[in-house]
Order: structure tokens, then C-alpha cells, then sequence
């Protein structure tokens, strides 16, 4: 009799045969084998496909595994068809140039039945290099993480937009009912998915458990969308902040709009020179402004959020805040 998968891991492919061999074999190791693969082939062009298959073939995997193809059409894209062929009770992303410590599975079904079915589980990650050597990590791996009891969503959220978190896709793992019962999906077609999909899941999620271990190596490489973001995709970024502001505005709540603030905060530096960006998003800031703000509680932190709010109220001001920085301008 075939026992129920309580974990589909989706993992869409393109273009990564330096890293599909190292993401394979922290599968294969898992301490815990209840859990589906889904591979999704987005138009590969490399060796990656054919790399996946020999390893596969010559081993013994004790999981579920399915291997889904289409014509490139974008990570987003091969995420939903993952969530729309996924039969576990959890969902987790994975992406194709990353690894996952061995005992991810085991820990992860573990604090299921500890929190008895919690909505969402987050955990903590390392920073590797495209080696997989281990880096020390310049993102703050917030006190949220040393949490014991399950979080409400508005603590996570708000953790989310201090920036304690990341917002990555594949910092959590969710019921699959969550996802399916409120219709969540990732915008096609558009970089930087994550940030208005990753809160919708986090709202919805009444109850949250945080292990605090390192479960996910997150490899830093050159030439990845989150090493650059070049001027081409600002509107993309314009796209998915005006979609995270609708939710926002359909549910209300100062948790959220303290998350589109962090969004635009982040958003205006990364596409510094983009005026264009800027004047879309003022007037979100303007919008969000009391909710970023007030979702800081302690007096010291709340000065300087209003200070840097403030800056951002002017572009030419802003300029000089960034000029002042010594950042370089193009």
C-alpha cells in the first residue's frame, strides 16, 4: 500500500548543470524519505536535464519523484505548475542551484507533529558560495528565530518587514490547502515573484512554527537576478509592490502595510538611479507611511525609520542621502 506524501518539494530547472549534481545528492541523503520531487524542465538548454537523469538512474531513491517539462517560460511559471501537480500535505520551493541539509525532511516533519499541523513552518539558512563552501552571511537572522511557541501571522509579517527574514520562496514550507484554498500563485512572467507572493502565504497562515536550525544552503553566485538588478526590470518591481499594495488594501492591516513599505524602501535602493521608479512609488510610501513606522516599537528604531522615510519623501534629497553614502551613480 503506497503511504501518503506529507512533502512535496518543487524544483524548477534551467540552465544549471554547475549545481543540479550537489542539489541531487542532498536529496538522495535525506534522513527521512516521505516526501515527492517534482523537477520541472523549464526549456533547459545546458547539460542539467541530462545530468538530473544519469544521476537518478544510478541511484536508489526511496522517494517519489516526477519529472515535468515545458518551453521556457520562467521560474514563476514552473513554481505553479509544481503547486498544481504537488499531492503532499506541505509544499516547499526549492531552487535548482541550491542544497538543503541532510536532515531537512526529518526536521521539517518532525515540528509538524510537534505543533500538531502547523500552517507554515520558516526556518534559518546558510550563505554558501558556488563551491558550496560556507560564507558568513550579512543578512540578520532575526530574534524571530529563537521563538519556541507557534507565531501568529501578524508576528511574522512584522518580522518580515523589519527584514529578520528573507522573503525568498524557499524560506518556508506551507500547507498545500493554504496555497489551494486562496488561489495563491506566482506572478508569471515577472523577476522578483517572491515579494508578493511570500506574504499572501504568511497572512493566510494563522499558526507558524520557527525552527531555529539552519536548514537551507542558499548559494551566492555571480550573475544571479539577486546579485544585480539591472534597469530592464523596474518594471517588474513597480509590478509585483502595485500587486502586494492591492492585497494590502484588501485586507488592511498595519503588518502588511509595514511590509509594502520595507518593499519600497528596498526597491528604491536597489534601482537607485530610476526616477521613474521613484515617482511610481512615493505615493506608496506616502500611503504605507504610519503603518512603517508604527510597527516599530522601540522609540530609538521607530527615529530612524522616520528619518529615512523622510529622506525618501524627496528625490532630490534622496539623491543627496545616497550621494552622502558614497554610492556610485551611473
Amino acid at each position: 500500500m503506497k503511504k501518503n506524501v506529507l512533502l512535496s518539494i518543487i524544483v524548477p530547472i534551467y540552465n544549471v548543470e554547475k549545481y543540479i549534481g550537489s542539489l541531487v545528492n542532498s536529496l538522495l541523503k535525506q534522513t527521512n524519505k516521505n516526501f515527492e520531487v517534482i523537477f520541472i524542465d523549464d526549456g533547459s538548454t545546458d547539460e542539467s536535464m541530462q545530468i538530473l537523469k544519469e544521476i537518478m538512474a544510478g541511484s536508489e531513491q526511496e522517494f517519489s519523484l516526477k519529472l515535468l517539462q515545458q518551453v521556457n517560460q520562467g521560474l514563476s511559471s514552473a513554481r505553479n505548475i509544481g503547486i498544481l501537480n504537488a499531492t503532499g500535505e506541505y509544499i516547499f520551493f526549492l531552487d535548482s542551484d541550491d542544497e538543503i541539509e541532510i536532515n531537512f525532511v526529518e526536521t521539517i516533519l518532525t515540528s509538524c507533529y510537534k505543533y500538531s499541523q502547523p500552517d507554515t513552518l520558516i526556518f534559518d539558512y546558510s550563505d554558501i558560495d558556488e563551491f558550496g563552501n560556507a560564507l558568513d552571511s550579512n543578512y540578520v537572522h532575526g530574534s524571530i528565530y529563537r521563538q519556541k511557541d507557534l507565531c501568529t501571522s501578524e508576528q511574522i509579517l512584522t518580522a518580515l518587514s523589519k527584514g529578520e527574514i528573507p522573503t525568498a520562496a524557499w524560506s518556508f514550507v506551507t500547507k498545500r490547502s493554504v496555497i489551494e484554498k486562496h488561489d495563491l500563485l506566482f506572478s508569471v512572467g515577472k523577476k522578483f515573484e517572491d515579494t508578493n507572493f511570500t506574504p499572501k502565504v504568511f497572512y493566510f497562515s494563522k499558526n507558524i512554527a520557527v525552527i531555529s536550525l539552519r536548514l537551507y544552503r542558499y548559494r551566492k553566485r555571480p550573475g544571479s537576478i539577486m546579485t544585480s538588478h539591472p534597469e530592464k526590470f523596474s518594471d517588474d518591481a513597480i509590478f509585483v509592490t502595485y500587486d502586494l499594495l492591492d492585497f494590502y488594501d484588501q485586507y488592511k492591516i498595519r503588518e502588511l502595510g509595514a511590509v509594502v513599505g520595507k518593499l519600497v524602501m528596498t526597491t528604491f535602493v536597489s534601482f537607485s538611479d530610476s526616477k521613474k521608479l521613484y515617482n511610481e512609488f512615493n505615493p506608496i510610501r506616502k500611503k504605507v507611511f504610519k503603518d512603517y513606522i508604527s510597527i516599530e516599537k522601540r522609540h530609538t528604531k521607530r527615529i530612524k525609520m522616520y528619518v529615512k522615510m523622510y529622506v525618501f519623501s524627496s528625490y532630490v534629497r534622496y539623491k543627496l542621502y545616497r550621494l552622502v553614502k558614497g554610492k556610485h551613480w551611473k
